[in-house]
């Protein structure tokens, strides 16, 4: 079994924003109480950890100087009309007490997280309080004030490591990938709602792969509103495996929204933590050393079910068989299995006009991505057709 670390802070669930914020701050400690009942945290293999605020030093890695100084002002609660221009104080990003603390404390669970790996304590790290994909360099954007998946991949990048970045929230990773976009010793394969329908509505397109030396290492799927689990799988299984398999990263960060889900009430996907599940398991396969991150999610028990499974997967955790009944090629039951999601029905009519797309946007990026690989990128392809 391998050695896995789950990033803890009881701290976390004690900051609140304004009512009817949608940020789920407890989302950790559900996840973790709902793992603790399930009884997936092994002594003999896994570690729960405890982190601490990153340091500013920490921050200045990636974002400025200014913006952080005008973050640590605003963890007083009170706004000022100037620092919108940042972005803070907006409807996505309000300046509440305590603001700069909870995004120092998220950003140092993941750091912790790069650190354990990087010490050989552990091969795969969950900080489900992670994933905060939208915060720029000086700016703050769709609920992210600091970009702790940046600051890590730019730790590894400073050990001259070479990184994948895999996205599968429901909206588009677009700072991390503006953050590496002309680089190839930085990956980003990002799987999301399309900007047409949702936020951040500009970016996240199959026509962009990156610039310069990084022309070919920026990657898009960008899903039709109602994508249900099996074309996401199929696209998934055409783009994933095979750029992974040609990058060969020496370590690997992936951020797992629940905001996916069918459930969640800020998208409009039709996944269910099965999709989520399978196509985690690939990525885990792939993968050297993991570190995953929670990302978005705004409906609590869909996300605590999809990420506690996430981490049974991380875990080695495996169905007893007597905790189960099968129905249609999916289990439900006692235990593990009772995180399973049912499946979900979509109209044939939205499969067909989701199919197409994404067969538009698959043959679209082995048309412009995968020639740059050569024959790893181009084997025959295994697995899931798209009438699966």
């Amino acid at each position: 079994m391998a050695r896995t670390a789950f990033i803890y802070s009881s701290a976390l669930a004690e900051f609140k924003a304004r009512p009817g914020y949608p940020w789920i701050f407890d989302r950790t400690e559900k996840t973790y109480r709902l793992c603790d009942e399930l009884g997936l945290f092994d002594p003999d293999h896994t570690r729960v950890h405890h982190a601490v605020k990153a340091s500013r030093a920490d921050l200045l890695t990636y974002h400025t100087s200014r913006y952080i100084g005008l973050l640590e002002e605003a963890n007083q609660g009170v706004a000022r009309q100037q620092w919108l221009r940042y972005g803070l104080g907006t409807t996505e990003c309000p300046v509440y007490p305590g603001v700069f603390d909870y995004h120092r404390l998220a950003a140092g669970c993941t750091l912790k997280g790069v650190s354990l790996i990087e010490q050989g304590k552990a091969q795969r790290v969950f900080n489900p309080t992670g994933g905060f994909h939208h915060a720029g360099k000086d700016f703050a954007a769709g609920f992210c004030y600091v970009n702790d998946a940046v600051l890590a991949i730019k730790n590894w990048r400073r050990q001259k490591k070479r990184v994948l970045y895999v996205d599968i929230d429901a909206h588009h990773g677009d700072q991390v990938q503006e953050a590496f976009y002309d680089t190839d010793q930085v990956m980003t394969i990002s799987f999301h709602e399309s900007g047409t329908t949702l936020y951040p509505f500009k970016t996240g397109f199959e026509h962009e792969i990156g610039k310069g030396r990084g022309k070919g290492y920026a990657v898009n799927v960008p899903m039709p509103e109602n994508t249900p689990d099996e074309p996401f799988l199929w696209a998934f299984d055409r783009v994933f495996p095979p750029l992974a398999r040609a990058f060969c990263p020496d370590v690997v960060v992936a951020t797992l929204g629940a905001d996916s889900l069918f459930s969640d009430p800020l998208s409009h996907l039709q996944l269910t933590n099965n999709a989520l599940a399978k196509a985690l398991e690939t990525i885990v396969s792939v993968s050297p050393k993991l570190l995953l991150l929670g990302g978005g999610g705004y409906e609590a028990d869909g996300l605590a079910r999809a990420w506690a499974r996430a981490w049974a997967i991380l875990s080695d955790r495996t169905l007893e068989a007597q905790d189960t009944v099968q129905f249609g090629g999916m289990f439900w039951g006692d235990g593990l299995a009772a995180l399973n999601d049912r499946p979900r029905f979509v109209s044939e009519k939205t499969r067909n006009k989701v199919k197409k797309a994404l067969g538009h946007v698959v043959r679209t990026i082995e048309n412009n991505v995968f020639p740059r690989f050569g024959p790893l990128a181009r084997e025959p392809k295994r697995g899931r057709s798209m009438a699966s």
